[in-house]
């Protein structure tokens, strides 16, 4: 029976709370319900899809992670790799869960989000706290530091680094060739193919 490969968003030993920002996956292979290798593995930064290059690269068949936005998983799973989003808890219990076929318990779920067929992305205010404890500083986003009124707990559609497929201006961008498309009102850049190489377009 052939191994499977599955990557663990981690932050320390744990599962990392947002997928966006996170630096590096733990890299599990396991036959026949047993783990039979595990390491760690850098992740970019920049680009949501060199984050998926990244994932294709390492020969990931499985994605399971904390938050992630609607754009990026959608791009991961453009390229056949599956995503269990919105999962929490120590490194070690979730890749045991993962092992077991486990994965699904509520006891795994990030608090505020439901089980796995109505997972949802919570308010981008709860996230960006969570990218804050990530990275210790937050790099000047998150809440407080001086920031002026409405840049705290602001949920407006892609305010979060303008994120693929939000507004009516903007191009598509082919991460590959660097094909560049005009973007279309209502049609996430990610669902749209390169013309030139095929590859899934990114918003610039």
């Amino acid at each position: 029976m052939p191994s499977k490969r599955a990557a663990f968003a981690c932050w320390e030993n744990r599962i990392a709370p947002v997928f966006d920002t996170a630096r590096e996956v733990c890299l599990l292979e396991a036959q026949a319900g047993r783990m039979v290798r595990q390491m760690r593995e850098a992740l970019p930064e920049g680009l949501p899809v060199q984050k998926a290059l990244r994932l294709v690269t390492l020969e990931v068949g499985t994605l399971v992670c904390g938050a992630i936005s609607r754009p990026l998983q959608g791009l991961v799973s453009a390229y056949g790799i599956q995503v269990i989003p919105f999962v929490a808890g120590e490194l070690p219990h979730i890749i045991q869960a993962w092992l077991n076929g486990q994965i699904d318990r509520p006891a795994y779920a990030m608090p505020g989000c439901h089980g796995r067929g109505g997972r949802r992305f919570r308010g981008a205010h709860t996230i960006s706290q969570e990218v804050n404890t990530m990275q210790g500083q937050g790099r000047g986003r998150g809440t407080g530091g001086g920031k002026g009124p409405g840049q705290q707990g602001d949920q407006r559609p892609g305010r979060r680094g303008g994120s693929p497929g939000a507004g009516a201006v903007g191009e598509c961008v082919c991460p590959q060739c660097g094909q560049r498309e005009p973007h279309q009102r209502g049609v996430p850049c990610v669902e749209r193919q390169c013309p030139q190489c095929g590859t899934p377009m990114t918003r610039q």
